[in-house]
């Protein structure tokens, strides 16, 4: 890690070390997930301008051109308990690099949190998005949660794919273009430990204020 974002480093409360990892995607790069912390909002913003407009509505559900300020803030600060984020993220000349999120936000059931992920459209295809999927899913059982809802576009064939590969469905319905999911984490044995190997993503979700 470069030795200027080492130094500006100060952990936040209860921020979480131990969901830092160093993953490959299946092209060999080296990247690493770790937990969204406060001081990401310019790297939320920089990552934001760089999704196509294809990848924002797949995500927001509308073609936001530039997201509302006062989205930011919540995106960046949460309790990593109730409310957690992971980011993945590249080493570079100019510092780290977002490359994609994963989140989840609980919802109006006890005991189901909302998942949403979005990966850099230049990132897409790489494994990436199981590896956010899988760390976000791993951090929330960890924590007591063990049922999850995703929303995402009915033609989102990536997406929709890349949940029926990776989790257990529980229930899913279809009204007006989006697809509701229900779903539990599949159980993994000692050998899928190392999961960051194959699979696909775009993007999941609505936005999650």
């Amino acid at each position: 890690m470069p030795a200027r974002r080492a130094a500006r480093e100060v952990d936040p409360p209860g921020y979480p070390r131990d969901l830092i990892r160093t993953v490959l995607v299946d092209w060999g790069a080296t990247l690493r997930i770790r937990p969204i912390r406060p001081d990401d909002e310019a790297g939320l913003r920089a990552f934001f301008t760089r999704l196509s407009t294809r990848t924002v509505f797949q995500r927001f559900f509308r073609a936001w051109r530039q997201l509302p300020d006062e989205w930011y803030p919540r995106f960046v600060q949460v309790d990593y308990a109730q409310r957690l984020a992971l980011v993945a993220e590249v080493d570079g000349a100019d510092g780290a690099r977002l490359l994609g999120v994963a989140r989840y936000e609980p919802t109006d059931t006890d005991g189901v949190a909302e998942v949403a992920l979005v990966v850099e459209d230049s990132w897409q295809g790489q494994g990436l998005g199981r590896r956010l999927l899988e760390a976000i899913l791993d951090a929330a059982a960890t924590r007591g949660i063990h049922r999850f809802r995703a929303d995402a576009l009915s033609d989102n064939r990536r997406i929709l794919r890349l949940l029926a590969e990776t989790v257990s469905i529980e229930s899913s319905s279809t009204e007006q273009g989006v697809t509701e999911l229900t779903f539990v984490r599949r159980p993994r044995g000692p050998s899928d430990d190392d999961y960051f190997r194959g699979a696909t993503t775009t993007s999941v979700g609505e936005p999650l204020r």
